[in-house]
């Protein structure tokens, strides 16, 4: 048994830090498609979206791969990110976003916690 807890919180620690890097890349997009001009909008949008989806499709996978019920939640609040960024409220969807990077903080913090005590980090 403890070495399966040991392999999901190595998985959750590895998923949950690369989840980091995405969601700090969506945040770097999120502010260049409110700095695009009306005819852009549309197109960064589109890439904006297609980066989403990507993003949620990692999630997924570390919600196989770990057993953990926080990812399909996550993955919830980057589709509400989503729409206000496609309604223009910018404000709103960053903060989605903040919401969204300190629960995966959270989960890598827990999984980083279990690995210290087991000696394994």
């Amino acid at each position: 048994m403890e070495r399966k807890e040991a392999k999901k919180n190595i998985l959750a620690f590895m998923y949950a830090e690369r989840l980091k890097s995405t969601l700090i890349i969506t945040g770097q997009l999120l502010d260049a498609l409110g700095d695009l001009k009306e005819g852009e909008r549309e197109g960064g949008l589109k890439i904006f979206s297609s980066f989403l989806r990507g993003a949620t499709g990692e999630m997924r996978i570390a919600a196989n791969v770990t057993e953990y019920l926080h990812w399909d939640s996550l993955s919830r609040q980057l589709n509400l990110m989503e729409g206000y960024a496609r309604l223009g409220q910018m404000e709103a969807a960053r903060q989605e976003l903040s919401h969204t990077l300190s629960s995966v903080t959270t989960v890598s913090g827990r999984a980083m916690t279990y690995l210290k005590e087991a000696d394994l980090l």
